[in-house]
């Protein structure tokens, strides 16, 4: 409820309160009894700003708001429209949550009163989606390209990870309702969601990416097995191996080995420009992202801020060339709407290495940074986090992965070596490779 003109009067009262009264927006007269001086001038500036009076009438707003909407649908709608015009989310994000709604949780509570839900009616969607199997393109496919054999329970049902999501945003919506007075209670509240066991993530090894790149280098040539002309029609098919070459190979040599090196978002590849590279100081600016689902540039990157990442020789030569043959600073310097980018597994497929999704090259990025595979040393994982962009170093170790525990626990010092550190003055302690302390005494020699 709001002022219908910012206009109000007080009087105060025989018992010592103020009655301020004013019009509101449906033209009734409205009037309220506050007590204390500080109050009355809160109120009368609200009333003057013409500023949402919910925190003085509760109860009006309440019984106004229930009035509004009857049903789960109804309440579902309006918090949709709230995402996308108050909180102003980003249409994929959108588009996830009225995917949700329409496929899983509207045809199981959709047409219920808001007075009727209750903690049992998002346990039945719960129960509904349990058995439910995958329906759309690229969800099956990402099962059936799984590689070694891998095998999960809920294979044939929608996995644990996705029914999390539908139920999240079932509780955000009744979670909403309650908050604008739509509901007298949440029903929701107390709705336990099911713990999400985390999974396998994969990821390339070193060998995995010197194998691609130098597919890519050779030309990117693979053999399939191709019918003979005319030997169908004959009624005899026969099928000989063809080789064929793949096109597009340096620009996807050259995304492939930016995203390795960088670790950025294929977003953040293709939203880099000319005046987003600092040669001088060996630096890029990551500041946006382009969104492939909603065809568009945005003006932050997934974490609404921008970064700085250190630039390596490889990342180095690749800018340089793209920079001398673009025509301004606006021009976007990497194309990632290419066939081979989007269809990138299946290039993986060809070049017969680990398959992968295209993000899982950030998460090898990360990885090799973290445990200091093809360099000299590990870096700190804050660096690494500061790399990524993660706001939560919890988010950057969910990218950080490892083959094995060699290198891990061998590498903690005994308690003779440490007693033997203690002994001589050191002026710089290094380790070996295999963990192995080097002490380098004052002398400049090393025990």
């Amino acid at each position: 409820m709001k002022s219908r003109d910012g206009n109000a009067s007080w009087a105060r009262t025989r018992n010592g309160s103020f009655r301020v009264r004013f019009y509101c927006e449906e033209n009734l007269r409205r009037e309220k009894k506050v007590k204390s001086i500080i109050d009355r001038d809160a109120l009368i500036r609200a009333i003057k700003r013409r500023e949402a009076l919910d925190y003085w009438y509760p109860e009006v707003e309440r019984q106004e708001s229930s009035q509004l909407t009857g049903t789960f649908d109804a309440l579902a709608d309006m918090w949709l429209n709230h995402s996308e015009n108050v909180r102003e989310i980003s249409d994929s994000c959108l588009g996830n949550y009225t995917g949700h709604l329409k496929h899983h949780i509207r045809p199981v509570i959709g047409t219920m009163l808001l007075s009727e839900l209750s903690l049992r009616d998002v346990e039945k969607v719960a129960e509904v989606i349990k058995s439910k199997k995958p329906q759309t393109r690229s969800y099956v496919s990402v099962r059936q390209n799984r590689v070694d054999g891998e095998f999960f329970e809920d294979d044939e049902c929608l996995s644990m990870a996705y029914r999390r999501e539908i139920l999240t945003v079932a509780c955000m919506v009744t979670k909403y309702g309650f908050e604008r007075g739509y509901l007298a209670a949440n029903p929701f509240k107390e709705f336990k969601l099911p713990e999400c066991p985390e999974q396998p993530y994969d990821y390339w090894r070193i060998e995995d990416e010197d194998k691609f790149l130098q597919w890519l280098e050779d030309g990117g040539k693979f053999h399939k097995y191709v019918g003979k002309p005319f030997s169908t029609i004959r009624g005899k098919p026969e099928k000989f191996r063809k080789c064929f070459k793949t096109r597009g190979v340096q620009g996807l040599y050259d995304v492939v080995l930016f995203a390795l090196r960088s670790g950025l978002r294929k977003g953040e590849i293709g939203a880099i420009t000319p005046r987003d590279v600092n040669f001088g100081e060996n630096f890029i600016v990551v500041r946006r992202s382009y969104s492939s689902k909603e065809g568009r540039m945005k003006d932050t990157t997934k974490g609404k801020t921008f970064r700085v990442v250190e630039m390596n020789e490889d990342m180095r030569e690749i800018l340089a060339r793209r920079v001398e043959q673009s025509k301004s600073d606006q021009d976007l310097l990497f194309n990632i709407k290419t066939w081979a980018i989007k269809n990138f597994s299946k290039y993986c497929r060809k070049a017969e290495v680990r398959e992968i999704h295209f993000h899982s090259l950030r998460h090898t990025c990360l990885t090799n940074l973290a445990n200091g595979y093809g360099m000299d040393v590990p870096l700190p994982l804050p660096q690494v986090q500061k790399i990524a962009g993660h706001k939560d170093v919890g988010t950057t170790m969910r990218y950080v992965h490892t083959d094995g525990i060699k290198n891990t626990g061998s590498r903690q010092w005994s308690r003779s070596q440490r007693k033997g550190l203690k002994d001589v003055p050191v002026t710089e302690v290094k380790t070996t490779g295999t963990g192995t302390p080097l002490r380098l005494i004052s002398g400049g020699s090393i025990k």
